[in-house]
């Protein structure tokens, strides 16, 4: 976790979860990080954004500016973020402000508040926030109340040797799994689903004539070729000084890993955002995406080397983050 030097900490709008500018104050001072707290305000229409007030214009969008930063400043020093953490309040969508706030001053991470989901609420993640999941090219950690006093971090991975940039994004899942399990004390677990691709059809089709011990075989072989490739991405990453549990779950990911995680009762998932490599303006993979929109739990989600976010800079001789 000693990565992060450059933390940017967005209110999620209009609201700055105390419990996230706690963990990124935490964060900061164990990193010896900057850290900088920015809230976005959408932009006043311009018919409704001038008053007369006693004979004088007042300008409503800066006067709102102004107080939501000082709200903002007031909580950073109740939270003793120190002196030199920095806070503003932009204008303009909120997903794309963030964005172009770390293409344009080079922040490493980026923290943002998640509702508290109730038992029978879904747990879909606002709208703001999926769009920073799919598009910011830095780790975005989207942070809810813990579901337990221990932290459980539960690490999904997705191994494939044939895929190099994707087998390198699970490396950095892992490390930062790790790093968070051994920082906080808590315990890891690692999870990877597997599948026999059309088992069903193999099984129930008149046309292909498989008798259902070849299938068990071929189902037994897939497993097998996961549980291999999922070995030697652990063996790369030594889990000594963390209790970590291997899951190695049978089903479709997007279905069996948001059980897996709710069973475990986890307070983090750490994840990957992008499933496949080549294919040019893909954002993010389907199987994320479900996952994404169904757990209950705080992410920490990354994107490979090489990601390049939709989003332009503010600056016109910003440097694109690649």
């Amino acid at each position: 976790m000693d990565r992060f030097k450059n933390i940017l900490v967005s209110a999620s709008p209009g609201h700055l979860e105390p419990i996230t500018l706690r963990a990124a104050v935490k964060l900061a001072e164990r990193n010896q990080a900057r850290l900088t707290v920015i809230d976005v305000m959408e932009s006043l229409p311009r018919t409704g954004r001038f008053a007369t007030v006693e004979g004088r214009t007042v300008d409503l969008q800066a006067e709102l500016t102004r107080h939501r930063e000082e709200t903002l400043r007031q909580l950073t020093q109740n939270m003793r973020a120190g002196e030199e953490t920095e806070v503003k309040v932009l204008v303009g969508e909120p997903f794309i402000e963030v964005i172009r706030h770390v293409l344009d001053h080079d922040n490493d991470l980026v923290l943002v508040g998640g509702r508290e989901v109730e038992p029978w609420e879904t747990p879909e993640f606002s709208s703001a926030v999926m769009h920073l999941l799919r598009k910011c090219p830095v780790p975005v950690w989207v942070m809810r109340p813990p579901a337990a006093d221990r932290l459980r971090v539960l690490a999904l991975v997705d191994p494939d040797r044939e895929d190099p940039v994707r087998d390198s994004l699970n490396d950095l899942v892992l490390e930062l799994a790790v790093s968070i399990g051994r920082l906080e004390g808590g315990e890891l677990h690692i999870g990877h689903a597997w599948e026999l691709e059309g088992e069903s059809t193999l099984r129930s089709s008149p046309f292909l004539g498989l008798s259902g011990d070849v299938v068990n075989v071929m189902a037994a072989t897939t497993e097998e070729v996961h549980r291999e490739q999922l070995n030697a991405l652990l063996d790369r990453h030594p889990l000594t000084e963390v209790e970590a549990e291997v899951h190695l779950v049978e089903g479709d990911a997007g279905e069996v890993l948001p059980r897996l995680a709710e069973g475990l009762s986890v307070g983090l998932i750490v994840m990957g955002t992008v499933a496949r490599t080549g294919i040019s303006g893909l954002i993010i993979g389907n199987t994320a995406e479900t996952i994404l929109r169904l757990v209950r739990c705080s992410v920490l989600a990354v994107k490979p080397k090489g990601f390049v976010t939709p989003v332009k800079p503010a600056k016109p001789n910003a440097r694109d983050r690649r």
